[in-house]
């Protein structure tokens, strides 16, 4: 009796486990078929145009720039009569330097000249005096000579005083700094008291037109044409694009860098300063090539890397490294890691991973 009781306590027991497991599965396959799928809209690549575009990054440069260097280092500067930002017209006095010493040399030059012209004009009198005497054989050859030798030495030394002293009076005149060039001054580098020297006092640029200044590497460089079209952003403008146009391209390539240089004239807006970071794009050509939704690209976190979700056929999202080449106004080229028989997802969402449940959607 005992045992029977046993054995059928026994049988009750695993029926009961049975079933526990049974409810057990029952709950996890009813989570499973209950997980959210994301919804999802999917389009095939498709072969589109697109322009080739060499980009670069520049700097603003003015179009005409000028450093204005004292052409008499030493002197003391006396007064500055511009500030940065003034703007100027050529010939506009910037800086007056110390005329005192000049001053005094040409006081010492005015002296000599006034003696040497009273020299000569006693070697003229008595060259005039013994020719007279020299052609009535009065006087030897040997005492005309001498006569005729200090008179065209005091004429001479009447030329070397008054080139001196015309000399001095240029230099005077360089005791005024002026504008070589109408413009704005971007930097001046020297106040009243300071010593003139090699480095430049004041630099004058015209940035009416401001050009912007990069390098293209060798494998596009043959493709930049002097005159093309181009577009530059700024950073001091977001969201704002300016016409421009290649004004220069370097004759020969940097052979440590590979690259060549490329001016880019723009026709200047008020705020626009030399100094400010500028994009350069530039429409080369066009080409046929695989295009997929700009909307469907995705940058990695992190690296930046570039990739795109398909669709797989047990309805997950697989994720795909790709290679992109150009880019329209509404989708981007992609070079490799796409097929044309591919499900592209366009829909952005956080939640989107690889294996991550989808239900595609009608577009």
């Amino acid at each position: 009796m005992k045992k029977s009781l046993m054995l059928f306590s026994v049988v009750i027991i695993f029926i009961a486990l049975i079933g526990f497991r049974a409810y057990q599965q029952h709950q996890i396959e009813s989570t499973v078929g209950e997980i959210e799928r994301i919804k999802v809209e999917v389009v095939s690549p498709a072969q589109r145009t697109f322009v080739d575009t060499v980009r670069f990054v520049a700097t603003l440069e003015p179009e005409e720039e000028a450093a204005v260097i004292s052409k008499v280092p030493g002197k003391t500067v006396l007064q500055v009569l511009v500030h940065e930002g003034d703007k100027v017209q050529q010939g506009d006095v910037l800086a007056i330097l110390d005329t005192s010493l000049i001053k005094q040399q040409i006081n010492q030059a005015q002296a000599s000249l006034a003696k040497a012209e009273v020299y000569k004009q006693t070697a003229s009198n008595d060259y005039r005096r013994f020719s007279q005497l020299y052609k009535e054989e009065v006087i030897s050859r040997q005492q005309y000579d001498h006569v005729e030798g200090e008179y065209k030495t005091s004429v001479k030394q009447v030329a070397e005083v008054r080139a001196v002293l015309e000399q001095l009076k240029i230099t005077m005149g360089y005791h005024r700094i002026e504008a070589p060039i109408s413009g704005t001054i971007i930097a001046r580098n020297v106040d009243a008291g300071d010593t003139t020297s090699s480095y430049p006092a004041f630099v004058i640029a015209k940035q009416e037109q401001v050009k912007a200044v990069g390098v293209v590497p060798e494998k596009l460089y043959s493709k930049v044409k002097r005159g093309q079209e181009t577009q530059i952003s700024l950073d001091a403008f977001p969201g704002r694009s300016f016409k421009a146009k290649v004004s220069r391209i370097s004759p020969v390539l940097d052979p440590l860098t590979r690259t060549g240089k490329v001016e880019v004239a723009v026709d200047a807006l008020s705020l626009m300063k030399p100094g400010m970071y500028a994009r350069v794009e530039i429409q080369v050509g066009t080409h046929e090539g695989l295009g997929i939704p700009l909307e469907a690209v995705v940058k990695m976190p992190g690296t930046g890397m570039p990739i795109c979700y398909i669709s797989t056929k047990e309805g997950t999202a697989k994720t795909k490294h790709i290679t992109l080449g150009g880019e329209g106004p509404d989708a981007v080229e992609v070079i490799e890691g796409i097929s044309p028989s591919d499900n592209i997802i366009v829909t952005r969402s956080e939640k989107l991973s690889e294996g991550a449940p989808i239900e595609v959607v009608q577009r």
